[in-house]
């Protein structure tokens, strides 16, 4: 979708509006006017800040997907694995229940998947219900009337993405697939800015491809030229290749120019978050840190769809700050570059040493 923010008019605007609305969120005397003002973007920032979205004020497909989700809460529905598979809120209140009574039912990130079919199956058997897969009023009041809802902010799951590791204990062994974030009109970071995102992900990607590629690891490089591709065109082509590990590539940048540094992010929501990722993602920002004396920023959890949508293994890095006056410009030399991939192989490397 188009992004849509301050400023914007229209029946899309007021469709935003009304689900914030829906879900309780203040949009001053005016409500759903069309009108995409000051008090829309406080609700669509307090919104993205509690999905752990990149809080920015703008609704663009994660955050629009994530809105669209929010609505459905438990028992609006029936519940069951199709393709697409379902999807929102009301699934992932079945998923934190099933996972609270021991139930294996895989990542709970609000996607009915076949793993969640099976813990659903079981459930019903151990409960005398209905077999048949399908959730219902009769299935969601058992779950109710069993336990009440945590007030933890996080739980402790024992499932986990790639069933808790990845499987490959050698680069030899390894798929792995690169996304140089944005490109084509998609230009990335601010627009007044001289340096382009989108080509400095690029120029990473192809370079940490190269690298990987040289140490036997089988890659594919989602984004090879400078070319639009959605958000979901590229989840989706990352799902269809089945890697074993998925690094998206993105640089930062910031209206303070003094902000630097190495970050890099797992998939986590409210209630759950990829302990691999966690572990993945830290010896990432290590490696960065320590080889380039880039600033440490750590490892963040974070709902994007880039983790949450890629089924395998996946963390999202930002090895620097283009809006920083001395480490921006360095961001573009292909000595940094070369440099930055090659600490990004030696955290992967760390990982699959210590997992």
């Amino acid at each position: 979708m188009r992004p849509v923010g301050r400023g914007d008019i229209g029946k899309q605007v007021v469709d935003i509006q009304t689900r914030l609305a829906a879900l309780g969120y203040f949009l001053g005397r005016e409500g759903a006017d069309g009108f995409f003002g000051p008090h829309t973007e406080t609700a669509i920032r307090a919104f993205q800040q509690g999905r752990l979205l990149f809080t920015d004020g703008v609704v663009e497909d994660n955050t629009w997907t994530e809105l669209v989700e929010a609505g459905y809460q438990p028992g609006d529905r029936l519940l069951y694995l199709r393709v697409p598979p379902m999807r929102g809120d009301d699934v992932l209140y079945l998923q934190r229940r099933l996972d609270e009574f021991g139930f294996d039912c895989g990542p709970v990130d609000g996607i009915f998947s076949p793993a969640l079919e099976v813990a659903v199956t079981e459930f019903q058997r151990n409960s005398g219900l209905n077999v048949d897969g399908i959730v219902g009023e009769t299935t969601f009041d058992r779950l109710k009337r069993l336990h009440k809802d945590s007030t933890h902010e996080f739980f402790v799951n024992l499932p986990d993405r790639m069933d808790g590791y990845v499987i490959k204990s050698s680069l030899e062994e390894l798929r792995v697939s690169i996304d140089p974030a944005h490109g084509g009109a998609e230009l990335g970071g601010k627009e007044s800015m001289p340096l382009r995102e989108k080509e400095v992900n690029l120029a990473l990607g192809r370079e940490l491809a190269r690298l990987l590629e040289s140490r036997g690891v089988e890659v594919d490089l989602l984004r090879d030229a400078d070319v639009t591709l959605s958000l979901y065109e590229r989840t989706e082509a990352a799902n269809a290749w089945q890697p074993d590990i998925h690094i998206c590539l993105h640089h930062s940048s910031s209206p303070n120019p003094k902000a630097q540094g190495a970050a890099a992010y797992y998939f986590a929501n409210r209630f759950y978050q990829c302990r691999t990722g966690k572990r993945l993602a830290g010896y990432i920002v290590d490696a960065l840190s320590r080889e380039l004396g880039r600033v440490d920023l750590r490892k963040h959890g974070r709902n994007y769809a880039c983790l949450r949508e890629v089924k395998p293994l996946a963390v999202m890095v930002e090895p620097g700050y283009l809006s920083h006056p001395e480490e921006g410009p360095s961001l573009t030399d292909a000595r940094v570059i070369a440099r930055e991939a090659l600490a990004i192989l030696h955290g992967v490397e760390a990982y699959l040493a210590r997992r």
